[in-house]
């Protein structure tokens, strides 16, 4: 476990802070899916993978875009993967409308991390948060970052929802009322 830790310690990411939590949700749902829309170098989806509960299905094109810089991470990733012996992690490469007309998986955590717009982020969660269970977590990265859309939509959501304000924001969204209270309790954040 520390090896992992430390070789995703030297991945590069906007993510750092928000690990532990990662790990809390994992062990706390015992999800049986976990999709990961936006991976970069793929820090977030080997967060959720060190448990080894359940499958991470990391979707993005692997292209970048000109908010986060275009870079070809798909090699990177699955390189990283092997190292890391994370076999629960599966990457898909391919635009997250295109792959959502062939899913067929009820996801118990959705991670929303791709092109940070508004109307992008809306489309992502309006494509995707059908699939989410009705006692899934979708969270959304970036919440913190003023001039991402990701605030502006994350704001509107009437959900029981809370927010890590630490590496650039981290939204928690659940129906579940009582887990959004317990991870504010547990991480004390503000209501």
């Amino acid at each position: 476990m520390n090896k992992q830790l430390e070789l995703i310690g030297e991945i590069p990411t906007a993510w750092t802070d928000h690990i532990t939590f990662a790990q809390w949700i994992v062990n706390k749902k015992q999800p049986k899916v976990i999709v990961d829309l936006g991976v970069a170098f793929g820090y977030s989806s080997f967060c959720f993978g060190i448990p080894k509960i359940g499958k991470i299905y990391g979707i993005d094109t692997f292209e970048g875009d000109p908010m986060s810089g275009h870079n070809n991470t798909f090699d990177y990733v699955n390189q990283k993967r092997k190292e890391l012996n994370m076999n629960n992690i599966t990457f898909i490469k391919g635009y997250f409308g295109l792959v959502a007309k062939q899913w067929k998986k009820p996801i118990d955590i959705l991670h929303i991390d791709g092109f940070h717009t508004y109307s992008a982020v809306k489309n992502d969660y309006d494509t995707w948060s059908k699939f989410v269970k009705d006692d899934g977590v979708i969270l959304f990265h970036d919440t913190c970052v003023p001039h991402y859309g990701v605030r502006e939509f994350f704001d509107e959501i009437t959900l029981p929802k809370t927010n890590f304000t630490c590496s650039h924001g981290l939204g928690v969204v659940s129906k579940n009322s009582s887990l959004i209270e317990e991870i504010r309790e547990i991480f004390q954040l503000d209501k």
